[in-house]
């Protein structure tokens, strides 16, 4: 959705592409990466390459959304907020014109076509099924962007790679969020009958819910980075490295051990 925007942005300066005929003083040149800053995360991207006719140095020309991602750090927190909201929601077709015009992009650029691409695409990946996935691990985890909260659910397969298994828009203490959720990855293709291990943040609803959808034999953890950060939110600032550098170093050690040096 984001390389869609750039498309279009693209667009804006050069015109759409006219094969067989002749083009304007700037043209397409192909494709090039890109890197593109959302809130605290850094995005690599494929946008259009621009140059002007001519030959010699300083052809390049700049798509101005992409500039504008990168000069303003705000546009990509504000980008991945409307993105979550979006997706959590379902609301797969306002995502692109609302994300085009948090950049500048003109609304007579974003045509049905390129919204009706990007709905599916979006539908395609957040709707996939997961039956062919050995999930061993999943990790849920609420988070916040901007004003929108949503809670996550990420897996890890046998082989040790991760999926985005889904996410909803509310608190990981919204106990019927939490399920809705849950009950989302059994339609999709999750093996509730399947023993796996969950990671949480200590939430009560997502430990109800685990237990009430895929039963309380599954073994669930607690997630050490919410634990040190809320151990952290007790300490004045001098203790905060010191501790934070011993409870990550217990971490490391057998339980036992671990729990001796803490």
């Amino acid at each position: 959705t984001i390389e869609a925007i750039l498309v279009l942005s693209a667009r804006e300066v050069a015109g759409g592409k006219r094969p067989g005929k002749k083009a304007g003083p700037i043209g397409w040149h192909g494709r090039q990466k890109g890197v593109v800053p959302l809130a605290e995360r850094k995005l690599r991207v494929e946008k259009p390459r621009l140059r002007r006719k001519g030959k010699g140095r300083g052809k390049e020309v700049q798509i101005p959304a992409y500039e504008a991602m990168l000069m303003n750090s705000a546009l990509g927190r504000r980008i991945l907020e409307i993105l979550m909201r979006g997706v959590s929601n379902r609301n797969y077709r306002e995502i692109l014109p609302q994300m085009s015009q948090t950049v500048g992009v003109s609304k007579s650029q974003v045509s049905r076509e390129f919204i009706e691409a990007s709905e599916q695409s979006l539908k395609e990946l957040c709707e996939r099924r997961f039956d062919d996935k050995d999930i061993l691990v999943i990790y849920l985890d609420g988070i916040q962007f901007g004003q929108v909260h949503v809670i996550v659910a990420l897996g890890v397969d046998s082989e040790g790679y991760k999926h985005v298994l889904g996410l909803r828009e509310g608190a990981s203490e919204n106990a019927t969020v939490v399920r809705e959720l849950l009950e989302e990855l059994v339609a999709r293709g999750i093996d509730p009958e399947q023993r796996r291990l969950f990671v949480i943040d200590g939430s009560k609803a997502l430990r109800s819910a685990i237990d009430s959808i895929f039963g309380p034999a599954n073994p669930v953890q607690r997630c050490r980075n919410h634990k040190i950060k809320n151990v952290m939110d007790y300490l004045p600032d001098d203790l905060k490295d010191q501790a934070k550098t011993s409870m990550q170093a217990a971490f490391r050690l057998e339980a036992k051990q671990g729990m001796s040096k803490l």
